[in-house]
């Protein structure tokens, strides 16, 4: 099978073999879509202005630097919204989401870290070699753990948002603050005041 390093939604994805990737994924609805819109007009103003910039290297760092900064507001957004769909609030779903995340341990991926949180989840993972697109693997995620988690609540329907945000970590550093930012988040957000507290985050043994 042929990998693809690069393929675009919403956002653009990049697939390159030996790297950490740290992925984001929210309920269908998780954010209301007045704010949804701001953000893809914030992203695409900000990035056709970036792409008038000649200079190849200095217009991908500009890029590099938006993305992070809409995953940011993005982000924010799903952390303070404490009106919306919180799912993933039942320790029901939240193991089903858990357990649907370990499963592609060792298979797929290796699995760093996670943190699941009332309305989406952050995964940071290293990938040697795709054995197919990473999408299919997060379609696989999403596909078993909406399906167990829809017939609990007794509903049909969307359970995730279509798209993922990935974003590849570029050196030790970076992953340093990722790994942080991922097991701090309910702290954060105001869920707990020690993240320890948090029952569903994950760290590697010896990281």
């Amino acid at each position: 099978m042929i990998i693809k390093p690069y393929y675009r939604r919403n956002l653009p994805h990049f697939q390159i073999e030996y790297s950490y990737y740290f992925v984001t994924y929210r309920l269908y609805n998780s954010l209301e879509i007045k704010i949804v819109n701001e953000l893809k007009n914030y992203y695409q103003q900000n990035k056709n202005s970036i792409l008038r910039i000649k200079d190849p290297v200095n217009r991908s760092e500009k890029l590099y630097e938006l993305q992070k900064r809409y995953f940011g507001k993005f982000d924010y957004y799903l952390d303070t919204n404490k009106e919306c769909i919180n799912y993933l609030c039942l320790p029901e779903i939240a193991g089903i989401c858990a357990e649907s995340i370990k499963f592609w341990d060792k298979i797929d991926y290796e699995l760093l870290c996670y943190c699941i949180m009332p309305n989406h989840v952050h995964m940071l993972v290293y990938v040697e070699r795709f054995l197919k697109p990473f999408y299919k693997t997060m379609q696989s995620i999403k596909r078993y753990s909406s399906r167990e988690s829809n017939l609990i609540i007794n509903r049909q329907g969307r359970f995730w948002h279509e798209e993922n945000y990935d974003h590849i970590v570029r050196n030790q550093e970076e992953l340093d603050k990722i790994i942080n930012y991922i097991m701090q988040n309910p702290v954060k957000a105001g869920l707990v005041k020690n993240a320890e507290d948090w029952k569903w985050r994950y760290l590697k043994e010896n990281w």
